[in-house]
């Protein structure tokens, strides 16, 4: 009888611990976060290119705090592909909030020749925003989710006319 007690109790046990371990592996698998583009400034001209930064808004959707490692991104002005790079620093988001990330971009002049008329002539200008989030801390608990949006950003905040 004793027997039958203590097999009943580790059954019931292991069907726990097997019951936690699936709660939990739904807690490390993210949901994707939201990624907005907030704004876009010319920090430094130089000879050959443009130095600007993008800050970005990254809305985590998720019941336990991110920290997104890093952000590869591609910008595009009216279909024009300008910048691409990485983020810099990784970046802690509590649960149901957003943070701000800054991405540092250069462009060569050469890229912008085409969208020169346009910055002139326009308020506001198409952009595409696309790249990967990746989330998490240790590899093994790392998550990489594509992103893209797109939008009009007002040319008046880019400094370019007077």
């Amino acid at each position: 009888m004793r027997s039958f007690i203590s097999r009943k109790l580790s059954r019931s046990l292991l069907l726990i611990l097997i019951t936690l371990l699936l709660a939990s592996c739904a807690m490390i698998s993210p949901q994707k976060p939201e990624v907005n583009l907030t704004g876009l400034q010319i920090r430094e001209a130089t000879l050959s290119h443009l130095n600007m930064v993008a800050d970005l808004s990254v809305f985590n959707p998720n019941d336990i705090a991110l920290t997104v490692q890093e952000v590869d991104y591609t910008l595009q002005l009216e279909g024009v592909n300008v910048a691409e790079g990485r983020s810099l620093a990784p970046v802690e988001i509590g649960a149901k909030e957003s943070g701000q990330v800054q991405l540092r971009i250069a462009t060569a002049y050469w890229d912008l020749l085409s969208l020169v008329n346009k910055l002139q002539e326009t308020d506001d200008m198409a952009f595409t925003l696309s790249g990967k989030v990746r989330v998490g801390g240790y590899k093994i608990l790392n998550r990489t989710f594509p992103f893209s949006k797109e939008g009009n950003i007002d040319t008046r905040t880019l400094g370019l006319r007077r």
